[in-house]
């Protein structure tokens, strides 16, 4: 979906490492593919040049997306105008959360414009995984509110992230909703309907 807006785009950015309720797949050699590394491959093998593919490789969840793409690479670019593309069931919390990140104080060069772009699953997805998907994305966005009423600024989200985030924070201790692997904590709990929509 990208694609079709490459002659208004200087570069593409595209996002995370993984995500937390799965483990990542492995290439060939039996490391890990970023989620990143494989939405620029396919950018790549689609004409575009790897001088405007750029990596944001270290979130694991949306609110991620948000923090690392405007602080590793918006704000020190100083872009004015971003179009984030994703999933038409994840549009309403990817919206919330892009638009909050991005608003929170301090701005170096002022908040970017932000718009945003929808793409249908199509027949990606069966019935029973975008009705677990869409159940999860209403959760979360429910939840989220709260987040966003306490959080404020840049430097309560960067504490937020990495004090008490379940992806970012270092646990406490393995309980036995979460298995410690690495730097990723993955659901024992997730259900598979929903876990094969990440």
């Amino acid at each position: 979906a990208a694609l079709v807006h490459s002659a208004q785009t200087d570069y593409f950015l595209v996002l995370s490492r993984g995500t937390t309720h799965k483990p990542p797949p492995l290439d060939s050699a039996g490391f890990p593919v970023d989620e990143s590394a494989a939405s620029a491959r396919h950018l790549v093998s689609r004409g575009v040049a790897p001088s405007r593919v750029l990596l944001e490789s270290w979130s694991l969840d949306t609110i991620g997306n948000a923090a690392f793409a405007r602080l590793m690479h918006s704000e020190p670019r100083e872009w004015t105008d971003l179009l984030v593309v994703t999933s038409e069931i994840h549009l309403p919390r990817t919206r919330a959360i892009f638009e909050w990140v991005f608003t929170l104080p301090p701005h170096r060069h002022g908040a970017p414009r932000l718009n945003f772009e929808g793409v249908s699953e199509g027949d990606a997805l069966s019935t029973e995984q975008r009705e677990s998907r869409a159940g999860k994305e209403q959760q979360a966005l429910e939840r989220l509110q709260s987040t966003i009423h306490r959080i404020r600024n840049l430097h309560q989200l960067v504490t937020f992230l990495f004090g008490e985030h379940a992806a970012y924070a270092t646990p406490a201790d393995a309980s036995n909703t979460q298995v410690v692997t690495g730097s990723r904590r993955v659901d024992e709990w997730a259900d598979a309907a929903l876990s094969a929509t990440y």
